[in-house]
């Protein structure tokens, strides 16, 4: 489904970003406190950004292996020590925020699949999946070259209890929107 996605697993694409997106909102919503403490220790958090980068690696380099480009194709035959290397190196040498460079890397790399699935969709409400991917896919890119971001994000949107539930309200309807276009495709 994520590597050839096609018009069918636009359902399933549409469910998996709606509740990715609706959890921790909710989450939020319902424990703000608890909410808080956990998204305000993520940036700095070790293992958490070592499993997910590690997930980014390991899809990145099988998108290569099945990229039609031919120019690439030199570099499959030594694409089982690269990646060691690859992983290896994003564990020791940028261990800092490396869970705000990983989110980042996670969130461009799941708009591709999105985007895929959604090109063709004969429903009006693929808009909202094509939108909801462009819009990851740039602040991943950011994450990934400033981190700093999504600690500062962290912290803006748990400053003031106002604005948590503002946010969380926004993110939980968008997750839901999303959720929706589970039954509409």
């Amino acid at each position: 489904m994520l590597l050839t996605p096609t018009l069918e697993s636009l359902p399933q694409i549409s469910l998996v970003a709606g509740l990715l997106t609706a959890a921790p909102a909710l989450f939020a919503l319902a424990a703000p406190a608890s909410a808080a403490k956990l998204f305000m220790a993520f940036p700095r958090s070790v293992w958490p950004g070592r499993a997910i980068m590690t997930l980014c690696v390991v899809w990145a380099v099988v998108w290569l292996v099945i990229m039609p480009f031919n120019f690439l194709k030199v570099l499959h035959p030594y694409l089982w020590i690269i990646t060691p290397l690859f992983i290896a190196g994003t564990w020791f040498l940028i261990p800092d925020l490396l869970s705000c460079r990983a989110f980042g890397c996670l969130v461009a790399l799941a708009a591709t699949p999105m985007l895929t699935a959604a090109q063709w969709h004969p429903s009006f409400l693929r808009y909202v999946v094509i939108v909801y991917a462009y819009v990851i896919a740039v602040f991943g890119m950011f994450y990934i070259a400033l981190p700093y971001l999504v600690r500062d994000h962290i912290a803006w949107t748990f400053a003031k209890p106002l604005r948590t539930r503002a946010v969380s309200a926004a993110f939980a309807a968008i997750g839901v929107l999303l959720l929706a276009g589970y039954w509409v495709f």
